[in-house]
């Protein structure tokens, strides 16, 4: 082994891109020791070198937009630190739009912009030439400035990272390959290099276009994947000014930079390429770029000739391509994959890993001294994805459709086009002929709404009353009004049994699961803090037997926190039986009269209450009949064997014994359920948010014997009060709609911001939830006393406040 190369390590990390570099400057300048970096060739010799080094402070979610503002911050402060030049300015950047539709987005990203503290103006056209006098603004309706925005060299920042982190005492060592990591009982134990191996306590893969094939050499998978990302830079350029801002041309899928007098031009192209070389990426790729493909590009860099007309005159010196890796879902993936407790993850950036890399390796550092995510990391958590989305096939169809997106109109309710299609469930087909147009969640295919005979099934996107609300609404008002019947199947469902099945889950669990057979109990799973981990409904379908149900889009993510929770000691089997049973939801003031012409099984109050379940003949089917509800209706979900769905589902809608229901997508069972102020995990609540704080506590048996986990910490939490609730909103112009992130207003002042939003169309208005600060030295009563706006494309518009659900508030319906 080399003599400098050490035998052990506290924690290494694996590749010397920004990332890595963070990462080891954010352990090392917090006191750890032993940190060694190892990097096969040299340090930014995979993406890093030939990032454009764009830095912006607003990001696609809050968490990515703080930790992108902390980069920044860090970024300025570097040189200073090291004496390394880092060539960061905040010379601000600017987003135009050349039409109406685009402006409106532009100035709902400026409402939630200014709602995280960012600056951000609104400028006119005249406003934008002053700016950038080169520019040709024919075409343009307006731009926004984010004046604390700016560039930097990725090379030189990296550079400067890597010096701290070693005088700091991290080890960092070039040409050394690590040819995997070393894996004994879920836990990483070291790595094997090409000059030996070595120990260490925790390993990080910051590997970036590698990092897919490299964690699947020793059996972790990671969902993501490389592709092909170009720019162009001109000649120089007279009288170009170094503070000229960064722009970005949407409408014409680019964006421009100064660069040492010149311009450097990138682009999201429509029709993106992915990188996939047979035999997978070379392991020598270094500083090293792609073939730039003949007429790729040809109509954007027709685009960039007429914006910026100087260009005509001095011409293209640099066609680059080089290779980005990308997720996905267009976020990146930050902590430990499939509950390997010691092994992290830091990739998948998107083309942001220069804006994004500092604050995320900050935010891992701190994870794995903490042991635990030092924020609301949901949004990045890795264990987003489920196992399927690491598949190569897939990831290979999927993510060019990230790179295309970036720039294209961000429409509410926009649905992907690739990587489709390959999660069905038992009634797809049955509904798909009933004009159900789908979406995408988890990689289920949903239907979001219905077409009724007559109207294509396709989605015509808008802001405001597209085209597919009036059949939304419609849907809404028949489950409010009559009767609903909903695609429930993509619930992920856990069922755990044993003779220590009960133990476990009430050490998990918030809620007294020790109910009679028969009993179904809402409850969350916390950590240590109290936050929110997971957010369920437990069935006792037996003594010791117990069926879990939890959202499809945390399925993966809960299914590892149990899987790490049950004590090793248990006597039980855990199994995710979700392929294997079917659910619709039943639904509506009509659903005990439509059900009971199936059933002998009385359906009626008493024999048959709000919170069981029996199991029942439906027709010609044996269902497990479930009285719950996520929509504030009178209903049941409906449990059935896979292989008898269809036969069930055709029974129920034959109108043979009644009139049939009407067919409900998911637009409108969102919008039932955000009427009904019910929360959900991931938008509502997560990690750093309390049962208090979520107004959850109804849900918390504290005295319940064995306690759980959290229990101390709630109670704790419970008596300083806690400073911000969950609360809804309903907006008094009926005209307006909201959508998510939108800042919410108090008397004049950003008190918080919508979590979900939605319309209600039983409520005559758009609704919402937000997490809302109380008022300093006051309690959640004092919420009331306040004066409300949401912020919307610009306009603060007036909105009534409510701690109670506005839709039945006593839950009358519910239990009728």
């Amino acid at each position: 082994m080399q003599k400098d190369l050490p035998q052990t390590a506290k924690v290494i990390i694996v590749g010397g891109g920004i990332v890595g570099c963070s990462v080891a400057y954010h352990l090392a300048r917090s006191g750890w020791s032993d940190i060694l970096l190892l990097e096969r060739d040299r340090l930014t010799c995979g993406s890093t070198w030939h990032a454009a080094g764009l830095v912006s402070e607003m990001q696609a979610v809050p968490a990515m937009t703080e930790l992108a503002k902390y980069g920044l911050n860090l970024m300025e402060r570097l040189e200073a630190e090291t004496g390394q030049a880092t060539g960061f300015k905040r010379n601000g950047s600017i987003a135009t739009a050349l039409t109406e539709a685009r402006m409106e987005e532009l100035m709902r990203k400026r409402d939630s912009a200014l709602g995280q503290g960012i600056e951000v103006q609104a400028l006119s056209p005249e406003d934008l030439n002053k700016l950038w006098p080169m520019l040709n603004i024919d075409g343009m309706v307006g731009a926004i400035h984010f004046p604390n925005d700016g560039q930097t060299n990725p090379i030189d920042t990296t550079m400067a990272l890597a010096k701290t982190a070693r005088q700091h005492g991290a080890v960092i060592r070039e040409g050394v390959t690590v040819r995997q990591v070393t894996m004994a009982d879920g836990r990483a134990t070291g790595v094997d290099t090409d000059q030996g191996h070595i120990t260490a306590e925790f390993v990080v893969n910051c590997t970036g276009i590698w990092a897919h094939s490299f964690a699947d050499s020793h059996g972790i998978k990671l969902p993501i994947q490389a592709n092909q990302h170009f720019y162009v830079v001109t000649d120089p350029i007279e009288g170009l000014s170094p503070d000229l801002p960064v722009l970005r041309v949407y409408d014409e899928g680019a964006y421009y930079k100064e660069d040492a007098g010149k311009l450097l031009i990138g682009f999201s192209e429509p029709n993106a390429k992915v990188w996939n070389p047979k035999g997978g990426i070379p392991a020598d790729f270094s500083f090293d770029e792609l073939p730039f493909p003949d007429g790729h590009l040809d109509d954007l860099l027709e685009y960039l000739l007429e914006r910026v007309p100087a260009i005509q005159n001095v011409g293209i010196r640099t066609f680059f391509n080089g290779p980005e890796s990308y997720t996905p879902d267009g976020k990146y993936v930050l902590g430990n994959p499939a509950g390997c407790t010691n092994y992290f993850v830091a990739g998948g950036f998107n083309s942001t890993g220069i804006q994004s890399g500092p604050g995320a390796g900050k935010a891992l550092a701190d994870w794995i001294m903490q042991g635990a995510a030092p924020m609301d990391l949901a949004d990045v958590d890795i264990n987003r994805f489920d196992t399927f989305q690491s598949n190569h096939a897939y990831l290979v169809e999927r993510v060019p459709e990230t790179l295309t997106l970036f720039y294209q109109m961000h429409w509410p309710y926009k649905q992907r086009q690739l990587g489709r299609d390959l999660r069905r469930s038992p009634f797809h087909y049955q509904l798909k002929e009933r004009g159900a147009v789908f979406g995408e969640g988890a990689g289920w295919e949903r239907p979001m709404w219905f077409a009724p005979d007559g109207v294509e099934p396709r989605y015509e996107y808008a802001f405001g009353r597209a085209a597919f609300v009036e059949h939304w609404e419609r849907e809404h008002k028949a489950l409010r009004e009559d009767l609903g019947l909903i695609d429930l199947s993509p619930f992920a469902k856990f069922q755990i049994e044993g003779p220590d099945a009960l133990s476990s889950l009430q050490y998990i669990s918030t809620n007294d699961l020790d109910v009679p057979p028969g009993g179904v109990v809402y409850t969350q799973w916390l950590n240590e803090r109290a936050g929110i981990e997971a957010d369920l409904t437990i069935a006792r379908l037996t003594k010791d037997r117990f069926l879990i149900m939890t959202s499809a889009g945390t399925a993966h993510k809960d299914w590892q926190w149990l899987n790490t929770h049950i004590p090793d000691t248990a006597r039980l089997t855990l199994t995710d039986i979700t392929a294997g049973q079917a659910v619709l939801g039943l639904m509506g003031p009509r659903a005990r009269d439509f059900l009971q012409a199936f059933t002998r099984t009385d359906l009626s109050n008493d024999p048959f209450p709000f919170g069981t379940f029996q199991e029942i003949e439906i027709g010609r089917v044996t269902a497990r009949a479930q009285r719950i509800t996520y929509q504030g209706e009178l209903g049941w979900e409906i449990f059935v064997s896979s292989e008898f769905a269809g036969a069930l589902f055709d029974d129920l809608m034959s109108g043979k014994k009644a009139p049939p229901p009407a067919l409900v997508g998911f637009h409108a069972a969102e919008s039932l359920r955000v009427e009904k102020a019910f929360r959900h995990w991931g938008h509502d609540m997560a990690a750093f948010d309390t049962p208090i704080e979520a107004g959850l506590m109804f849900a918390a048996a504290l005295d319940k014997p064995g306690g759980f986990i959290g229990r101390d910490a709630l109670i704790a939490h419970r008596e300083t009060g806690g400073n911000r609730r969950i609360m809804q909103f309903l907006l008094e112009d009926p005209e307006a709609f909201i959508y998510h992130h939108e800042p919410i207003y108090r008397d004049g002042e950003v008190v918080g911001c919508v979590t979900t939003g939605s319309y209600g169309h039983s409520l005559g208005g758009a609704v919402a939830l937000g997490m809302v600060r109380v008022p300093e030295g006051g309690t959640a009563r004092d919420l009331l006393s306040g004066s409300y706006e949401i912020a919307v494309a610009g306009r603060r518009l007036p909105a009534t406040a409510s701690l109670r659900p506005m839709y039945d508030p006593k839950n009358d319906r519910v239990k009728a």
